[in-house]
């Protein structure tokens, strides 16, 4: 079953001036390494709740092939929050599941990453069709987790940020979002919950979700993330990257 939401996918054109620039909105950034398929690399912004921001560069922005993913067409709007992940306990079975309900799933596929000490990580991922990324991908480790997610002090950040609480994704259909993803859960469509981060629907005719769908199409607009500092403060766009990333305090 799909047991919570693993990670949100920032696309950024240099890996290094983003690490910089989450690092001063007062996040920890760990170093990732790069992706099997030598097209991707990352860093990782890991939470005590498990979940992480992976903020993903291409090896070379220009290099015409994409990853199994198909982030390269999120470059020419600018990336920022382009995709997001669904952890599975049992990837083959969900698949299954999935393809009874209607959906259309490519995968599951091997990958994995090697990490900056040289230790190889591997998991299975899956994706559904869909027109744009309102639903998430979906992953299985295969290798543990903890060496692909780093805890402990990794997972501690100077402005407090303890897990992504809040997913606001822009949809040109409520309504429909809301039932496919309510399937895909397994759960009543409300509240539309993944693991301990609640999922809201954002119409178009809410001025920054159309924005976004006009410029990269449906899928992932804003962030809330649990905090132990005081809620409310919208860190600066500018360093996310044109992420709307919001401190709400302890969920």
């Amino acid at each position: 079953m799909l047991t919570r939401l693993d990670h949100l996918v920032v696309l950024v054109r240099d890996l290094e001036g983003a690490t910089r620039d989450y690092e001063d909105l007062g996040f920890a950034v760990t170093q990732g390494g790069e992706h099997a398929d030598g097209l991707t690399r990352n860093a990782l912004v890991p939470f005590e709740d498990g979940s992480y921001l992976e903020l993903v560069a291409f090896v070379d922005p220009d290099d015409p092939r994409d990853n199994v993913w198909g982030w390269r067409s999120f470059i020419s709007s600018g990336g920022g929050l382009i995709d997001h992940c669904a952890a599975s306990d049992d990837l083959r079975a969900d698949t299954r599941r999935l393809e009874d309900l209607g959906l259309e799933v490519n995968g599951p596929d091997d990958g994995g990453r090697r990490l900056p000490d040289g230790v190889e990580i591997r998991w299975r991922s899956a994706r559904i069709r869909q027109d744009g990324r309102v639903l998430p991908f979906l992953i299985e480790d295969l290798t543990p987790r903890s060496s692909r997610v780093p805890g402990g002090s990794a997972a501690v950040h100077p402005n407090g940020a303890t897990g992504v609480s809040r997913l606001e994704i822009a949809t040109p259909d409520p309504e429909g979002a809301a039932r496919s993803l309510a399937a895909l859960i397994g759960t009543p469509r409300k509240p539309l919950r993944l693991g301990a981060c609640a999922l809201l629907l954002a119409a178009p005719e809410s001025d920054v979700a159309r924005r976004r769908i006009d410029a990269a199409g449906p899928g992932p607009l804003a962030v809330g993330l649990a905090s132990d500092a005081p809620g409310g403060e919208e860190l600066d766009r500018r360093l996310s990257h044109g992420i709307g990333i919001r401190l709400l305090g302890r969920s």
